[in-house]
């Protein structure tokens, strides 16, 4: 075949592959599969869901009943599957509230998730890294500490719960770790006693140190409500440095 020929059966190709293409219609494109980053977008943008870092790991909170949280370890490197997952009974209004901290003053960090939230107390689950085991593991004691606080300078774990009377009446609770086990060491209570006809409101102020290892009360004074006079004292055995003298 000459040339001629040759560029002539290739163009009337073209041009009966170009009618053919405008006879025929066009073929749905299927639509592209979402990337990880817009998956992951997706993910946290529902009210239900949260996610963040502890340590080397990634934590993921599902709200998966009214008052159930599914909580889910992960390897960034390796997120075929959760390396745990536990399971967290809350209160309806406070998914999602966490904290990362080194509560237990190890070196390594842990986290919390709050699981009840009242008036003012409010209560914790913490889950601490288990070097060990190489897994987190709940530790009940701190569930039973109302809005924990942790000072890992003097290695403190403190706690406060309102009881009341504005703030005046309410507990006070210092702990040490001490052998593994959360150890408390001091309780300032301030309890308010009501009135009797003519009279006044008073609020007694009761602490206990742990001393000779056992829980011992050292200080309890009774004062009237309205002159204030309680709140100083309460400040100062709320130093555990103070010993009362």
């Amino acid at each position: 075949m000459d040339k001629r020929r040759l560029w002539g059966a290739l163009g009337l190709s073209v041009l009966l592959c170009g009618c053919t293409a405008q006879e025929t219609e066009p073929t749905p494109t299927a639509p592209a599969a979402d990337t990880p980053e817009q998956m992951a977008v997706r993910w946290l943008a529902d009210e239900n869901h949260r996610a963040f870092s502890v340590g080397d790991f990634w934590v993921t909170l599902n709200h998966v009943e009214e008052e159930k949280s599914a909580i889910s370890i992960w390897n960034p490197a390796d997120l075929s599957a959760p390396l745990q997952t536990m399971e967290q009974e809350i209160e309806l209004y406070v998914f999602g509230q966490s904290e990362v901290v080194d509560a237990n003053f190890d070196g390594y960090p842990d986290f919390g998730c709050v699981r009840f939230q009242g008036n003012q107390p409010q209560y914790w689950n913490f889950w601490l890294w288990d070097e060990a085991q190489g897994t987190f593991a709940e530790e009940p004691a701190l569930s039973e500490i109302s809005a924990p606080q942790f000072d890992a300078a003097n290695g403190i774990v403190s706690g406060y719960a309102r009881a009341g009377w504005a703030g005046a009446a309410g507990e006070h609770t210092f702990y040490q770790w001490m052998d593994g086990q959360l150890t408390l060491i001091r309780r300032v209570e301030t309890s308010v006693e009501p009135a009797e006809a003519g009279g006044e409101d008073t609020l007694t102020v009761t602490v206990e140190d742990r001393r000779d290892g056992a829980l011992t009360q050292v200080f309890r004074q009774t004062y009237p409500l309205e002159d204030g006079g309680w709140w100083d004292v309460q400040e100062q055995w709320c130093d555990l440095y103070y010993q009362g003298v």
